[in-house]
């Protein structure tokens, strides 16, 4: 086995330019370690050596495990034997050589030697073999380096080598659904690039493969949603295939009892986790790095750089739709990043598409731009997955007019031909996505696409007949103003909107002086296109316009000219103050004005929607210019975000609400108008009532809008909190507590709501909700029965967000009685997160009859076990009592007949049991032989496990038993309750029970005359080791050594005369035959 070491790597392909790196340099001293250990020994020599080196420490364990791997990978003929070595001595089975495998094949596969792939290979094919946990994730990061597009050589072998490893390991593949549907998703891709019939081969097992797994696993696949059904379009032609969609499209029930078509898939989003599946590691980086890093009209080189080395073939065409799928389905950018300068993501996807060259490739690049749009519900999908497509079609219409043309026709051109049974919902698909486009603000008007002069005449036929409401509404209104706090909300206004002139009429004067129709339409500089300007550009340039407390008019606020002119009296003054007005004081006072003036006299309901309408553009362009909070939560930030001119809108209702003698209904009314055209002003209310630390007595506010909209509490908070959560999930936090002191009834056990926040937390976010907790500063639920139906429900719940819910249960120090009533509704294979909890939250306690009798009934096996084995390290012998207690409890409870009547009271008092029942204050009478029931069986079974676990803990390293350690069952309690249990049961459980009923130490009974043996009575002495323990157990002051001979002989003179009390009770007691 020994190795020349060289300065160059044995492991992966690397120039002198880039060097050795600390991967590598790492693998080399392991294996030096490796080396030092086992040169010149034999086999047996080396596995000891090892084994005690793994003993030392953590480290070295660690050195033994990676050089080993790394011997396997370098060193083929003695690959075998180092595995075999791995396997014994390897301390946490595996999980360490597991997680640098994964290392190695996401951040370092492409750079491996050849010879190094294939012993990877063989090692993966043995973990598998050996049913190693967590092997699956290696091989899910390995399908991520199969390159999409890719039919070179290597990439080829990689993508058959792995399938044939997945074939030939089919039954251990089955076990993993997560992983099938990634297989499925992984090699269907793949067919597509193997249509040259140079790789027929490869491609009829790839097909025959997909075809086993699609109808085998069905239900597994389904997971995949959407996308599964455009991969299956792109290999519709195949023979295979053709049937399969035969299926789908009219025996849906074929394929899985519960499929119901189609559609069914359609309504399923596809998982961002199948999506990063057809991108290797390093285009991810070069992705997200583009998308993130590089500034709007700095991307070219990286753009060029990116085609050189992935877009270059014939082939790699199918890669763009992998990459636009990514780009629309993953990369979800934060405010931060949309309010910068970095290049957007439609320009990006609008790089893709104008690059592609192959007609087929571009068709199905535009499918899979529009494919969330086609059955689109915005109960369960997300605006940013249909956010790109519009804004590609809008920024393309000047410089690329052609692509917006060609996407348009695309987009009403597959509503009748994506399946024409279908057609109606494909439809009610798209309009409900230019609806939410609209009520989201992504575009503040459709008018610039549905009514583009530019476009073709038989075009805009075709886009006045597929949208009709929207090519009439772009006709009869003005453009809807913006809307939102998220800077994705202000991406540009209509075409003709962003700078605007600098003529005196663009700033608005008194209503009289302004003919309603003589608004100056905003015009582009002649000397640039707004177009490629950036977003934060465009809000420099605006700023720059301020020069005087009188403010040019925003290109936003010149749209509500019209309806400014159209208020009467003061309420026209104070909002054209909040318009012209650049000074922030003189804004906020105008807003209080406003609101006394309303209070006194109120409006009627035509001016009342005019002034919601221009308070909306108002408050909308503020918070497009600064948004709420742009760092960490703080009281400066937050002493500053609430003062502007929206919040004291709602600090006046909130101290009109504190204050009974005031007329506050039309504020109420103005908030709920204002309410439906921005979603958003309820949390700005609850974070108001945060950031100001309002008084108890103005929270009322929240509940007299709630009141006014006429919703319940509950369901306004969730509403509320989940916009919230949509916009900051730190803000989101930062409510909790007041969330849930001031509306306990509505929030707290409330399984939406609790969902929804450990649905959107991550770890950091988690940490500051628990220090919350401890602080007693948040309170999430009560100590009631109905946590028990929280926590029933949040079992369907993701992993992350049940343990995260666990963990906030446990921050609250809820009643353990409560929690047990939930084990019942648990199974071992389907609830191990609430399992997991539990069992931690229960080792913590001291055992008792009342938890044990809990447990003891539970039927998870492995639960029990683990408790009962702590428990048994921990107090052995008290564990031992409670267990006897429950025996005999169950015995008693279960009403067996008694023993014969004719037995007088002494004689009974002398038998164990009852000696046993006045130890613990149970008076049991079993029936001999006449069987356990199911719960007293249940505990048996649960002992016997115990028993079980116990047994492999005994063996040392010298192989030798330590009996001390098994305290619990060797307890005279114990001892006793099984033997009672042991008479009642009949031969089948006996049997069933054999290896817990030869723990009862019988072996020196004194015989019986009549031959037959007789049960171990009270009143018997037991010899051997057993004899010792019990004299151990009455005379504790008495060592071994001073036992005699002559004790020795009194311990027989009581042996023989408690026979002979034991022969004369022969006719109460049966024997073990009976």
């Amino acid at each position: 086995m020994d190795q020349v070491r060289s300065s160059a790597s044995r492991i992966f392909n690397i120039t002198s330019v880039e060097g050795r790196d600390d991967w590598d340099e790492k693998c080399d001293r392991t294996y030096g370690v490796v080396q030092n250990l086992i040169t010149d020994l034999s086999e047996k020599e080396a596995h000891d050596a090892l084994t005690s080196a793994v003993c030392k420490d953590a480290k070295t364990h660690e050195d033994v495990c990676v050089g080993l791997v790394y011997m396997i990978l370098t060193d083929q003929p003695n690959a075998a034997r180092c595995y075999r070595d791995l396997s014994f001595v390897s301390r946490d089975g595996l999980a360490l050589v597991l997680s640098h495998l994964t290392q190695l094949v996401a951040e370092r596969f492409p750079r491996l030697l050849d010879s190094v792939r294939s012993q990877l290979m063989w090692l993966i094919k043995e973990l598998v073999r050996a049913n190693v946990t967590g092997t699956d994730m290696v091989i899910w990061n390995l399908m991520r380096q199969i390159a999409g597009g890719d039919v070179a050589a290597r990439n080829i072998w990689l993508a058959e080598t792995l399938m044939d490893l997945l074939t030939d390991q089919r039954a251990w593949l089955d076990k993993f659904p997560f992983l099938i549907a990634s297989v499925v998703y992984t090699y269907l891709r793949l067919i597509e690039d193997h249509m040259n019939p140079t790789h027929a081969f490869i491609r009829q097992k790839e097909i025959n493969f997909c075809i086993s797994l699609l109808r085998e696993k069905f239900s597994d696949c389904m997971a995949i949603g959407r996308d599964l059904v455009r991969l299956l379009q792109h290999v519709a032609r195949v023979p295979e295939f053709e049937l399969l969609w035969k299926d789908i499209l009219h025996n849906p029930k074929a394929l899985l009892p519960t499929f119901t078509g189609l559609s069914q898939l359609m309504q399923i989003r596809t998982s961002r986790r199948f999506l990063f599946l057809r991108l290797t590691p390093d285009m991810e980086k070069k992705m997200i790095f583009l998308t993130s890093s590089v500034r709007f009209g700095n991307q070219k080189r990286y753009q060029d750089w990116f085609q050189r080395q992935y877009l270059s073939t014939p082939e790699s065409q199918s890669l763009r739709c992998d990459l636009i799928r990514f780009i629309v389905g993953v990369i979800h950018p934060s405010n931060e990043v949309l309010c910068s300068d970095i290049i957007p993501r439609w320009a990006v996807l609008g790089w893709l598409l104008t690059t592609c060259t192959h007609p087929v490739a571009a068709a199905n690049a535009k499918m899979a731009l529009f494919y969330d749009w086609l059955f689109y519900d915005a109960e369960r999908d997300n605006i940013m997955n249909i956010e790109p497509a519009i804004l590609v079609m809008y920024h393309s219409m000047r410089p690329h007019p052609a692509i917006t043309a060609t996407l348009l026709d695309f987009l009403c051109r597959i509503i009748p031909n994506f399946y024409p049974p279908m057609a109606n919902q494909v439809r009610l698909g798209i309009l409900t996505s230019l609806r939410q486009i609209l009520e989201k603000r992504v575009l503040p008007s459709l008018s610039p696409l549905m009514t583009n002069p530019k476009l073709d005449k038989e075009l805009q036929l075709l886009i006045q007949d597929s949208f009709p409401e929207f090519c009439r509404a772009t006709q009869n209104s003005s453009p809807p103003t913006v809307d939102g706090v998220k800077t994705e909300d202000f991406k540009e206004l209509d075409g003709e909107s962003m700078i605007v002139s600098s003529s005196s009429e663009s700033v608005l004067a008194p209503p009289s002086l302004i003919p309603a129709s003589d608004t100056n339409e905003p015009a582009f500089s002649d000397d640039e296109d707004q177009d490629d300007i950036p977003i934060a550009t465009k809000m420099k340039m605006r700023g720059k316009m301020s020069t005087n407390s009188v403010r040019t008019i925003p290109a936003q606020l010149l749209e509500i000219s019209n309806t400014v002119a159209q208020l009467d009296g003061d309420v026209r003054v104070y909002v054209e103050m909040l318009v012209s007005e650049s000074d922030n004081e003189a804004r906020c006072s105008a807003v209080e004005n406003l609101v006394q003036s309303i209070s006194q006299d109120p409006l009627g309901s035509e001016q009342a929607q005019m002034l919601v309408q221009c308070l909306h553009a108002i408050f909308v362009h503020d918070l497009s210019t600064t948004p709420l909070l742009t760092g960490p939560i703080n009281p400066e930030a937050m002493e500053d975000s609430i003062s502007r001119p929206m919040f004291v809108l709602l600090r006046c209702f909130a101290e009109l609400v504190d204050d009974d003698s005031k007329n506050r209904t039309p504020i109420a009314e103005l908030l709920v108008e204002l309410y439906k055209l921005q979603p958003k002003t309820g949390y700005f209310l609850l974070y108001f009532l945060r950031a100001s630390k309002a008084s108890e007595s103005k929270f009322a506010s929240y509940r007299e809008v709630c009141q006014a909209r006429d919703m319940e509490v509950a369901h306004c908070l969730l509403e509320d909190l989940k916009i919230c959560a949509e916009d900051d999930v730190n803000l989101l936090c930062y409510m909790a507590a007041d969330v849930f002191q001031k509306f306990p009834d509505e929030s707290r056990n409330n399984s939406e709501l609790l969902h929804l926040y450990v649905s959107h937390i991550d770890g950091t976010q988690l940490y500051q909700l628990l220090v919350q907790c401890l602080h007693g500063a948040l309170v999430l639920f009560d100590k009631d029965p109905s946590i028990v139906e929280l926590l029933t429900s949040s079992l369907e719940w993701e992993t992350f967000e049940q343990m995260a819910l666990w963990q906030l249960v446990a921050a609250h120090n809820i009643p353990l009685s409560l929690l047990l009533s939930l084990l019942p509704k648990l199974k071992d294979d389907q609830h191990c997160e609430a399992l997991t909890a539990l069992m931690m939250m229960i080792k913590h306690e001291r055992p008792n009859n009342d938890l044990l009798k809990a447990l003891l009934n539970c039927p998870i096996e492995s639960l029990i076990s683990a408790l009962l084995s702590h428990w048994s390290n921990e107090s052995s012998t008290s564990l031992a009592q409670i267990l006897a207690n429950q025996f005999n409890s169950a015995l008693n409870m279960n009403s067996l007949p008694g023993l014969s009547s004719n037995s007088s009271p002494g004689k009974r008092k002398r038998t164990t049991m009852n000696s046993l029942s006045a130890a613990t204050g149970f008076k049991v009478t079993p029936t001999p032989g006449s069987g356990i029931d199911s719960s007293i069986e249940l505990m048996m079974t649960h002992m016997e496990m115990l028993r079980t676990c116990l047994t492999a803990n005994l063996l040392t390293k010298n192989g030798k038993q330590q009996p001390a350690e098994i305290k619990v069952f060797a307890h005279e309690s114990m001892q006793q309750a099984l033997q009672q249990v042991q008479q009642v049961c009949n031969d089948s459980q006996k049997k069933k029970f054999s290896d817990l009923f030869s723990l009862l130490d019988t072996n020196d009974e004194p015989e019986v005359s009549s031959g037959s043996r007789r049960p171990a009575g009270r009143g018997s002495k037991r010899t051997g080791n057993r004899l010792a323990t019990n004299n151990s157990n009455r005379n504790s002051k008495q060592s071994n050594k001073e036992e005699s001979e002559e004790e020795s002989s009194e311990e027989e003179v009581i042996i023989k005369q408690r026979t002979a009390k034991k022969r004369r009770k022969a006719n109460l007691v049966g024997s073990d035959s009976d």
